[in-house]
């Protein structure tokens, strides 16, 4: 992990980091650093710059971090310092702007430069514009902690109610975690402008943002998969493993195409059954028609969850949408009515789009539709 800079590292590297560019300019014989100490607040440092044909000032102010919600701080700060000052251009400093934080910084016209080479300074007909420098500040863990099991549960919980307002002991009960964690995975998700927490309550704001993070990450270590093969139609397979989990008090809900084929139109009858069941399981043992398989040959996958989070609003399947899979050449209207009828759970959608894009790596083009019909409209 990165080391993290104290405030006085960043403003240390700042000043070093602007003289080097100013000299580079060629334009300033001279300038000098001081503190502007007008009002109550004032920005961190000022640098005065002298020229041939003029004289300017940088006003800066500094983070520790270049995260979007400090990024809007420090610029609504310059903003207010701007006006003691008619020749002056404000400049936010960090270790790392994100794009998104110089996007912010640039729509409300304040120059930025973090310390690890990117910057947007204009004076007048200077224009110093440099980008594409990586972030070698980059706190990796704290972002892989959002993913974490217990973690992803608090997000699982947002994105499938991204329009409701959580109070953080509230969301903490929804979620079944601590206190303690919601804070931090807040604290996170704040600062990255991904939630509103004014007026006491937890608001997503920036779900495509928080799934987009989500779908990037690695998937958590932990789950054991198993494979299996069947020649029993799907309708059958799905009620043997129901019936399985029911008679032995596991708790099952399907996933992947199983689940996508029950959330969207237009996905054509799915090419294999995902599920997963929480508990000790045997199933090549219990389940007649179910046989131990590899990966390259199996139709019939099985996840035993690191974490239960995954059943979190796990919903049912309305036999009309079984019905659709159902074999009636092969099969009279009776056996089929008690097929369909027997009650099948799937995952949420939030689940199902996460788990074809990263856990079983298949059905991208599924996902894609459980997203455009399922999960966006709901934002």
């Amino acid at each position: 992990m990165a080391k993290s800079l104290s405030k006085q590292e960043v403003l240390t590297a700042a000043r070093e980091k602007l003289t080097a560019l100013v000299a580079e300019t060629g334009i300033f014989r001279d300038w000098t650093f001081g503190r502007e100490t007008r009002g109550a607040n004032a920005p961190d440092f000022v640098m005065e710059l002298s020229g041939s044909f003029s004289n300017r000032v940088l006003l800066v102010e500094a983070r520790t971090s270049g995260e979007p919600r400090l990024a809007r701080e420090a610029a609504n700060s310059l903003l207010v310092h701007m006006q003691h000052w008619s020749h002056a251009a404000p400049v936010f400093v960090a270790p790392y702007i994100s794009e998104e934080a110089a996007g912010l910084c640039r729509e409300k016209n304040i120059g930025y430069m973090d310390l690890a080479g990117n910057c947007r300074i204009v004076l007048d007909t200077l224009f110093i514009n440099t980008r594409g420098h990586p972030n070698p500040y980059k706190n990796k863990r704290r972002l892989k902690s959002l993913v974490r099991p217990k973690s992803a549960r608090i997000l699982r919980v947002l994105l499938d109610n991204p329009r409701r307002h959580w109070q953080t002991r509230e969301l903490a009960g929804e979620a079944g975690v601590s206190l303690g964690l919601v804070s931090n995975v807040k604290k996170i998700l704040k600062d990255r402008e991904w939630i509103d927490d004014r007026r006491q309550k937890i608001v997503l704001t920036r779900a495509d943002a928080l799934m987009a993070h989500w779908i990037s990450a690695d998937a958590a270590p932990g789950d054991q998969v198993f494979y299996y093969a069947t020649s029993m139609d799907f309708l059958e397979a799905e009620n043997s493993i129901i019936n399985y989990c029911r008679q032995n008090g596991l708790e099952c809900a399907f996933t992947g195409l199983t689940g996508a084929v029950h959330m969207a139109s237009g996905i054509d009858y799915y090419r294999g059954i995902q599920a997963y069941i929480d508990g000790d399981f045997e199933l090549s043992e219990k389940i007649a028609g179910l046989e131990k398989s590899d990966p390259d040959h199996a139709n019939v996958t099985l996840i035993r969850p690191a974490d239960p989070g995954v059943f979190y609003g796990a919903r049912p399947v309305p036999p009309a949408s079984r019905l659709r899979y159902s074999r009636p050449s092969e099969k009279t209207v009776k056996t089929i009515e008690a097929e369909i009828r027997v009650p099948m759970h799937v995952v949420c959608p939030v689940q199902v789009y996460y788990d074809l894009n990263v856990k079983l790596g298949q059905g991208r083009s599924e996902a894609d539709k459980v997203f455009k019909q399922v999960i966006e409209p709901s934002w």
